[in-house]
């Protein structure tokens, strides 16, 4: 339900006053008191708190409080922050009140002790609106175990970092953990979201917003911000870290020394590298196994969530078993990664589950349209690879696009026979690779004391292009023909085209990449 704020007509019964702690809201008046004196708020934050107190506990979403505060106004959300902040500062030591719920929104702890609406009759009254309920939210499939393994790591850990590629669910993940600290263990969770702020100001404004604090410096104190949590007893989320990591770090030492108590979660898709971090790399769903019955095909987290996401897009096809082996080939091509599955869905719905199946040798063509509402590296697969790309140096960029000729799993020395030239020795290949993974571009894989590395199929089709961009592709695709027949004479290669792509088309795998 939208409020219209600044009317106090539509309270067609009672003109509310709303009591939260010490402070009284009156919407009647529009003002906020504190023992019988008003206190300083502005307008635009006294209806972002007037629509959060009106939901009697409910949580109110983002998307809520804009069409509630800003109706037929384009603004920025970042507009929602400064208003909390200025609320939380007005509300004083009851600012913890206004709670943030991680993923979801804003809510008014609507505890007995501190929260009570007083109606004031105009005309008649009546019993005050049950609350609504919290809203449903999909179940993560297939993360239960994973889930588990990190609320363990948080109880023992100061700092547990989720790794991953990008569109791999971390998000996801730190915030079902973060909704259920709150709903089941009544723990003070914070989000602190990133993916919007690239300097240290704008860094440290994230976090100070987070402990109601106001600034008015051009940059905010560092450590004022963590005083300010050196009284927290919870978990601090924080999402999206790779891009400002060295700033995340700075700030995650000062607040553990200032309070040891204080647990943070992070999602990255590389590590953190400060002290006490403890890393736990997300990897994707589950796919069914090879053979596996129709029942548990159908009960994998990978297949699981493609169809989700294909009957929520409007396909209401009956799914026989020749429509869901084409389902588990899409799911298998895209290795179980949630962000493609997801993608793959929605084109689905438009180009059916042959199209997508037949368009998957292109990826990065097909897999796009995500979420209006999702970060904007999450609305294309492209995008979401730019995004980590954007982050390396000149030579792993080099080195993860040469690396993109291997369909399959490659060893160290392989990978410096592809990657290396002039101004790349085996040692410096090696210093890559080993960024690519700690960055989540390539994966590594421990078979007893051998190491292999291993790119996802989106991250090879990504890779391509770019070889094709830099004008390599020949020179690398050649160069790892040769490597294959002279390293690995079992595999077979013919079949080897010396220009494996036509001008302007999406790189495909030669046959000798494919056996």
């Amino acid at each position: 339900m939208n409020y219209a704020i600044a009317d106090s007509a539509s309270f067609d019964s009672r003109t509310p006053v709303i009591q939260v702690g010490e402070c009284e809201l009156d919407l009647g008046v529009r003002a906020l008191r504190r023992g019988g004196k008003v206190v300083d708020l502005g307008s635009r934050a006294f209806d972002v708190l007037a629509t959060i107190a009106l939901a009697g506990g409910r949580i109110v979403s983002k998307d809520e409080l804009m069409e509630a505060v800003w109706p037929d106004t384009i603004v920025e959300e970042n507009n929602i922050h400064v208003q909390l902040s200025a609320i939380r500062k007005a509300l004083g030591t009851d600012r913890k009140l206004i709670l943030t719920v991680p993923g979801r929104g804003y809510q008014l702890v609507a505890a007995a002790s501190n929260v009570r609406i007083v109606s004031l009759p105009l005309h008649e009254s009546g019993p005050a609106p049950e609350p609504n309920p919290l809203p449903v939210r999909d179940a993560l499939l297939g993360r239960e175990a994973a889930i588990a393994e990190i609320r363990s790591m948080i109880a023992s850990a100061r700092v547990v970092t989720l790794v991953g590629a990008g569109g791999i669910g971390k998000t996801r993940i730190a915030r079902e953990i973060a909704h259920r600290l709150v709903t089941e263990q009544a723990v003070d969770v914070r989000l602190v979201e990133l993916a919007a702020h690239g300097t240290r100001a704008a860094v440290i404004r994230a976090f100070a917003d987070v402990c109601g604090l106001p600034f008015v410096e051009e940059e905010p104190d560092l450590r004022s911000v963590a005083s300010e949590l050196a009284g927290m007893r919870g978990v601090l989320v924080i999402d999206n870290a790779e891009h400002v990591v060295e700033h995340v770090a700075e700030i995650i030492g000062l607040i553990s020394h200032t309070n040891p108590q204080v647990r943070i979660l992070a999602t990255s898709r590389f590590r953190l590298r400060v002290f006490d971090e403890f890393v736990y790399r997300v990897g994707p769903l589950a796919l069914p196994g090879a053979g596996d019955s129709r029942d548990a095909v159908l009960r994998s987290p990978a297949v699981g969530l493609f169809l989700r996401r294909l009957f929520s897009n409007g396909v209401n096809a009956d799914m026989c078993d020749d429509r869901l082996r084409v389902v588990e080939e899409i799911c298998r091509r895209l290795e179980g990664i949630p962000l493609a599955l997801e993608l793959a869905a929605g084109r689905a719905s438009v180009l059916g589950l042959e199209g997508i199946c037949e368009g998957l040798d292109e990826p990065l063509l097909y897999l796009a349209g995500g979420y209006r509402t999702a970060q904007p590296r999450h609305r294309t697969l492209r995008a979401a690879f730019d995004w980590s790309f954007e982050m390396l140096d000149a030579a792993e960029r080099t080195v993860f696009r040469r690396l993109s000729v291997f369909n399959r799993a490659f060893s160290p020395e392989a990978a410096c026979l592809i990657a290396r030239d002039a101004a790349l020795s085996n040692e410096a290949v090696m210093d890559c690779v080993g960024e690519l993974v700690d960055k989540s571009l390539i994966e590594i894989q421990f078979e007893g004391a051998d190491v292999t590395y291993h790119l996802s199929a989106p991250a090879r089709a990504y890779g391509r292009e770019k070889l094709l961009a830099e004008g390599e592709i020949c020179t690398i695709f050649e160069r790892h023909a040769r490597y294959v027949s002279e390293h690995l004479p079992a595999l077979p290669v013919e079949g080897v085209a010396s220009n494996p792509l036509s001008p302007g088309r999406a790189v495909q795998a030669p046959p000798f990449m494919r056996a």
